[in-house]
């Protein structure tokens, strides 16, 4: 009895040292890298955090307060604030997918992208100055274009990062479009639509102060006034705007990519 008892274990043993050969063998086994081509399609929610630099600043623009009802106000002549440009943008983000890559071989299912944006080193855009008007306004039009680093992470396999040069990014928008895409989705077309956080939009619609309204609420982009009465009369003058220096994209804003 004793004897059957040892030839079974030892039977077991050897089973289970067969099992661990061959789920060490499983485990090990390489995940294929997919350069995404034809076929291939995501979709994203993405958030991202900015920085610009400089910060953009609203200058103060006389004629624009010539109603003031303190004289003193009124008689404030142009102030610049902003500085000349090129502004640089850095962005850094992620977000979660659905679609799928395929090289026509492979294909697996990506959930989630990292990526970062800035100035293209040729096109870092004009300098003129840098205000939170003209980010609304778009003029002067601005020159600049961007690229744009994405990496994947898939199930089951890896993926080839992607890179989108000389992107743009439209006036009064926080979107990207066109440019000229290398790595994974090569010769395809790539898109990103953004949406600014409250304390960003309120900034840049933030109006000029006034006699009745004079510290902003959002000074990144508006000076502030100060007020007082001296020996002569209501004296004002101007503190100089924080700047617009960050942004943060949150929920609501996407990126596609496609071949």
């Amino acid at each position: 009895m004793f004897k059957k008892v040892l030839v079974g274990t030892a039977a077991l043993a050897v089973a289970a040292s067969g099992l661990v050969a061959i789920t060490a063998g499983v485990s090990g086994a390489s995940k294929p890298t997919i350069t995404a081509g034809p076929g291939s399609s995501l979709s994203c929610n993405i958030t991202a955090k900015g920085k610009l630099s400089p910060g953009l600043k609203n200058d103060w623009v006389q004629a624009d307060h010539s109603t003031d009802p303190d004289p003193a106000v009124v008689a404030i002549p142009n102030t610049t604030f902003g500085s000349n440009g090129p502004v640089i943008v850095s962005i850094k983000g992620s977000g979660t997918c659905t679609g799928t890559v395929t090289d026509g071989v492979n294909t697996a299912s990506v959930t989630a992208i990292k990526f970062s944006l800035t100035n293209d080193p040729a096109h870092l855009g004009n300098n003129s100055e840098a205000t939170c008007s003209s980010l609304v306004t778009g003029m002067p039009p601005s020159t600049a274009e961007y690229d744009t680093n994405i990496t994947y992470t898939a199930i089951g396999a890896k993926v080839t990062p992607t890179t989108v040069t000389d992107q743009t990014i439209p006036p009064a928008s926080f979107d990207t479009s066109g440019g000229t895409i290398t790595g994974s989705f090569a010769g395809g077309t790539s898109s990103a639509s953004g949406v600014p956080d409250s304390t960003t939009i309120s900034a840049v619609l933030q109006a000029a102060p006034t006699s009745t309204d004079p510290v902003p609420a959002y000074p990144q982009c508006q000076p502030s006034l100060k007020l007082k009465t001296g020996k002569n009369g209501p004296e004002a003058s101007l503190k100089a705007p924080k700047g617009l220096k960050k942004l943060s994209l949150v929920s609501g804003s996407t990126l596609s990519i496609s071949r």
